[in-house]
């Protein structure tokens, strides 16, 4: 039989403690990984959405130069109203994320 020493018991609560950590913010990191990724994935529709609507701001120009059709126009309002949809639909899931992932890296602290 070995002699425990008080060092030896600090040292191996020390690992313990250090594996009990790791166990339990694995998780919470996984978790956090899902939304860090899920929000870059937000921000990535955010921009697409962004250019789309400059570029039918430019369609909306040109229209002004030529003789559109009432149908052409109404297409048009059509389409801008749902990327406007589509852009406030992903601002309000990129402002959820972006809270939780502050909530989960308060917790951490």
């Amino acid at each position: 039989m070995t002699d425990l020493t008080l060092e030896a018991l600090r040292a191996e609560l020390r690992e313990q403690l250090t594996q009990l950590a790791q166990v339990g913010l694995t998780p919470i990191r996984d978790r956090l990984e899902r939304i860090e990724n899920e929000q870059a994935f937000t921000r990535r529709a955010v921009v697409a959405l962004q250019q789309d609507t400059r570029a039918l701001k430019a369609a909306f120009n040109d229209f002004a130069r030529v003789q559109p059709t009432s149908g052409e126009i109404e297409a048009l309002h059509d389409e801008v109203n749902r990327v406007e949809s589509q852009n406030a639909e992903l601002q309000i899931r990129l402002d959820g994320l972006e809270r939780r992932v502050q909530e989960l890296q308060d917790g951490r602290r």
